[in-house]
């Protein structure tokens, strides 16, 4: 077996499910909400005219939707790495390898955040493109204080700028916390302590609303919560509460730990009593 029929055989067995069809609705869900905010912008001020990535830039840089809702979502989704011991016996005896097995559970990781985000945009579109156009240049309508008032956002560049901003860092993001769930799935042997740890992630992300300090942190501990670096701009400010750079160092240390732990995981995993060829 090769490591291409490997990530076809997760495919089949972990996202061919019922469960894989949710992001359509909440994706045309948010789409039509946002919809619904730039039409009240036009509403507001009946000159101003509207562009579909600001409805994109206002719901995926909302926290409580990119937290509790589409966040939430894809840590359900590859939480279901469940790891059958009997099955994982026999394809690490067709791999040969440990080191094939544990880049499949990378790739499959990977190849999932990919999915979701596919899957979660284009429905968003569908209802949003349907009434507004595309554009490079902010509209009226993201002016409107009574509407969807994007102020702060136009003042970091165009909105196509915005819209790849805050749709890479939120797919770095989400491949880090995968990872981070899939050392867990290695370690229990279980899908739920992943889902778990996720979940648990997510919400220690907003420890800085929680101690009632400021929203982003203040000192040092600003540049170890989540939040300032899964969300490009917090509450759509201008200023990033820390240097872009710091956020790209950040998921780099994240991801390579949890390469290394995922890795040093699977290379001493027992699962079964013969002894396979080591490919190091």
């Amino acid at each position: 077996m090769k490591i291409q029929a490997y990530l076809k055989y997760q495919f089949h067995l972990y996202m061919l499910r019922w469960r894989w069809l949710l992001p359509f609705p909440v994706g045309l869900v948010l789409g039509y909400w946002g919809g619904k905010v730039l039409q009240a912008s036009i509403l507001w001020d009946s000159s101003a005219q509207a562009n579909a990535l600001e409805a994109f830039v206002w719901a995926f840089g909302k926290p409580e939707i990119v937290y509790y809702v589409i966040s939430i979502l894809y840590i359900y989704l590859v939480s279901g790495l469940g790891l059958n011991r009997f099955s994982e016996q026999q394809v690490l005896l067709q791999l040969g390898s440990r080191s094939k097995w544990w880049l499949g559970k990378v790739g499959f990781i990977f190849m999932g955040t990919i999915g979701y985000a596919a899957l979660l945009l284009i429905s968003f579109f569908i209802p949003v493109i349907a009434r507004y156009p595309l554009s490079n240049a902010w509209s009226p309508a993201s002016q409107v204080n009574g509407g969807i008032n994007l102020g702060y956002a136009t003042l970091n560049g165009t909105p196509v700028q915005a819209f790849w901003n805050i749709f890479i860092f939120l797919l770095v993001g989400w491949f880090a916390i995968g990872l981070f769930m899939l050392v867990i799935n290695l370690l229990t042997q279980r899908a739920w302590p992943g889902y778990l740890g996720g979940v648990l992630l997510i919400i220690c992300s907003k420890l800085g609303m929680i101690e009632g300090g400021p929203i982003g942190g203040e000192g040092i501990q600003s540049f170890f919560m989540l939040q300032n670096h899964l969300e490009f701009t917090p509450l759509w400010a201008p200023v990033r509460m820390i240097p872009q750079v710091y956020s790209w160092i950040f998921w780099s240390v994240w991801i390579l730990l949890c390469l290394a732990a995922s890795w040093f995981i699977c290379k001493r995993q027992n699962l079964y009593a013969i002894t396979l060829r080591e490919d190091y």
